[in-house]
């Protein structure tokens, strides 16, 4: 009998290159307008999937950002995980390793990657093994897991809108980009943060979309996230942080993506983008010449 095979595969942080909150929902959630896109900073996520008499699921978490990274029923693979194993509709045997490396806390979606990877990974798997899962069924469970987990499961420049359900693939054009974590941010005390005048349609996302289908590289009025006053308010340490940031090096306009606390900005190329990062590093940040991928 053959062994079970393990597949390897890079789960991808992203950048919102901009983001507003539109609306507040009454169940509580909110609706964005966002443009993400995936740069090539990435964990490593590997997955065996068996099918099996009796479910067994198991997790290891190592890598040089595994710090602070949960490793039960919080971490998203095992959600991923178990959201798998109810869309086989059977017993399942699922082996997680997870070696971090995309800061954790930064905004860089790093657990919403894993758990996409996870989702992809495991649905490939099941099909190998005569169970195939249609997409529409993937991504309702995905959005079940984590509201940015349904962007991350096409490797893609997307458009995402609603809870991060409305989604449209967008076409980027490359980008070299300098992504600097600062401090860990809390998602839900940002959210919890915000006040009435943030929660507004700027018309950002609206703009930059088309600018970058157009083949063009985007504009720094259009960049940024609405969510940086409530992250600077739930998190006064970001406030500093931030602040330390935009000083390292003159001329260079650093974005939240998401709720923080990682900052980005667009470099004219690779060696521009070179010279940033390792400025950033001297500062003390943990910071990476990065390209879109997708």
């Amino acid at each position: 009998m053959s062994r079970p095979s393990t597949w390897v595969v890079p789960a991808y942080a992203k950048l919102n290159l901009s983001l507003a909150v539109v609306a507040r929902r009454p169940d509580g959630w909110h609706e964005i307008d966002s443009v993400l896109v995936p740069v090539d900073w990435h964990d490593l996520v590997g997955l065996t999937v068996e099918l099996a008499d009796t479910d067994a699921l198991s997790l290891t978490v190592d890598g040089p950002a595994a710090a602070g990274v949960p490793t039960g029923e919080a971490n998203l693979t095992v959600r991923a995980a178990r959201a798998l194993r109810a869309l086989a509709g059977r017993p399942l045997s699922i082996r997680i390793w997870l070696s971090k490396i995309v800061p954790h806390g930064a905004g860089l979606g790093g657990g919403s990657s894993d758990a996409a990877a996870i989702l992809r990974s495991g649905a490939a798997q099941l099909a190998d093994l005569g169970l195939t899962i249609e997409a529409d069924r993937i991504a309702a469970a995905a959005l079940g897991v984590g509201s940015d987990v349904p962007a991350l499961l096409s490797v893609s420049g997307q458009r995402v809108r609603g809870r991060g359900d409305r989604l449209e693939a967008l076409t980027v054009p490359a980008l070299h980009l300098v992504v600097a974590s600062t401090t860990p941010s809390s998602t839900a005390d940002t959210y919890a943060a915000l006040v009435p005048d943030e929660i507004r349609d700027d018309g950002r996302s609206e703009r930059l979309a088309r600018l970058l289908e157009s083949g063009h590289a985007p504009r720094s009025e259009l960049m940024g996230s609405a969510l940086e006053p409530a992250a600077c308010r739930a998190n006064p340490t970001l406030t500093d942080a931030l602040r330390r940031a935009r000083r390292v090096v003159d001329g260079v306009d650093w974005y939240l993506t998401g709720s923080g606390g990682a900052v980005f900005t667009v470099a004219g190329g690779r060696d521009a983008a070179e010279v940033v990062a390792l400025a950033m590093r001297t500062a003390g940040f943990n910071a990476r010449a990065c390209r879109t991928v997708g």
